[in-house]
């Protein structure tokens, strides 16, 4: 089978001949691997290095089967794009270490502002973190809705690459989000959590929206190449509870989820940290794919129990922790780890061998390659 037929098989639940070896990487891993350091303002696509292109030498460096992550529509949460009656003021401060963006637009309704922070957290990897929001009362949400640009108004250049150049080694993969971490992508976490007790009405308004303008932007991504949305849900995890999680998240996921099959692509349900207590739920999902299983320390996903507990036609994907494990293990205990994982999950099939996020920066490509080595040991059938 090549790559790209394994895969398609297992997101099928159809017979494979080994299980596909597929970490999620991210632009960090292809950046280190080519001693490329990217600036703040161009690391999703700078204009003298092609992170699409050598995404796959990375993979065929290790012998990985390629969900290409990085043909994505980066812009999708930004509205910092001028539009009609969406007058825009984008003011940038800071060094080549850190940058601090503000957007602010005016409308004939009022003024909207939010403020990221931006910073290199290693040579190769930029992180971001919104420190003033959008919308912070209703009266903001309103304005947003009324005059925010059209959802499908977004850059589907990388996806077009990405697909472009994906071949027979893989599958090609566009990161968004679900329905409750696309609100916090404007909304403040904090808020966004009390808002259905405080004020159900507007919480619903916010989620109903922001669903429908996720699913017409996953859709154009889809129609432009995406194989596979991978919809972000870590922001749900087990700390906002079951019954939260069932009552207030699980039907606006569906119906994106619902939305990307009926338009022809599979889905990959992004939650890298707990899960525990809501993994069941999982079962409700009409997705293809859940990652990462998270084990204790960096999560609480227990490997026995999510396999006992979640529906067998449901692929799994992850488990193997990169933050610490891959770093510090030797490539023999590496080895044992893998074959105890695929010992577990073989027999059960429906499954991706994975880790349970990107790769740091200074993982020892040893301990990577011994990943990817036991995985074609242990996994063929």
């Amino acid at each position: 089978m090549t790559s790209r037929e394994r895969l398609l098989h297992c997101f099928r639940r159809e017979p494979v001949d080994r299980i596909p070896i597929a970490p999620f990487l991210y632009y960090n891993n292809i950046y280190e691997m080519f001693r490329y350091v990217p600036r703040i303002d161009n690391f999703y696509d700078p204009e003298d290095f092609d992170p699409i292109a050598r995404f796959l030498d990375y993979c065929d460096r290790f012998g990985f089967d390629a969900l290409h992550t990085l043909g994505s529509a980066w812009d999708q949460y930004t509205l910092d794009q001028p539009w009609e009656n969406w007058d825009v003021t984008v003011t940038q401060e800071g060094s080549s270490e850190e940058v601090r963006k503000t957007i602010d637009v005016t409308t004939p309704g009022g003024h909207l502002r939010q403020v990221e922070n931006f910073r290199h957290s290693s040579p190769h990897l930029v992180v971001s973190a919104i420190g003033e929001y959008f919308i912070k009362t209703p009266e903001d949400f309103e304005i947003l809705v009324r005059y925010a640009p059209p959802a499908e108004e977004i850059d589907c250049k990388l996806v077009r690459r990405s697909k472009a150049c994906i071949g027979d080694q893989g599958l090609s993969v566009a990161c968004t989000h679900g329905a409750f971490n696309t609100v916090n992508m404007f909304r403040k976490l904090d808020d966004l959590m009390t808002d259905p007790l405080s004020n159900e009405g507007f919480y619903r308004a916010m989620l109903e929206y922001f669903t429908g303008r996720t699913l017409r932007q996953d859709c154009k991504i889809v129609r432009e190449g995406a194989d596979v949305i991978e919809m972000g849900g870590n922001m749900a995890t087990s700390g906002v509870g079951p019954k939260f999680f069932q009552k207030y998240v699980l039907e606006y996921e569906n119906r994106i989820a619902k939305a990307v099959h009926a338009a022809g692509a599979f889905v990959i349900y992004h939650n890298c940290g707990d899960a525990a207590k809501i993994m069941h739920l999982y079962n409700c999902l009409d997705i293809d794919v859940w990652g990462y299983l998270t084990p204790p320390p960096f999560g609480d996903v227990n490997l026995d129990k999510a396999l006992e507990v979640v529906r067998p036609d449901l692929v799994l994907r992850g488990n193997i922790d990169q933050v610490e494990f891959l770093v510090k293990a030797t490539p023999g205990e590496i080895r044992e780890r893998v074959r105890e994982v695929l010992g577990k999950t073989k027999p059960r099939g429906n499954w991706i061998l994975s880790t349970t996020d990107f790769f740091f920066d200074g993982c020892p490509y040893e301990n990577i390659q011994a990943f990817a080595d036991a995985g074609r040991e242990f996994g063929v059938y």
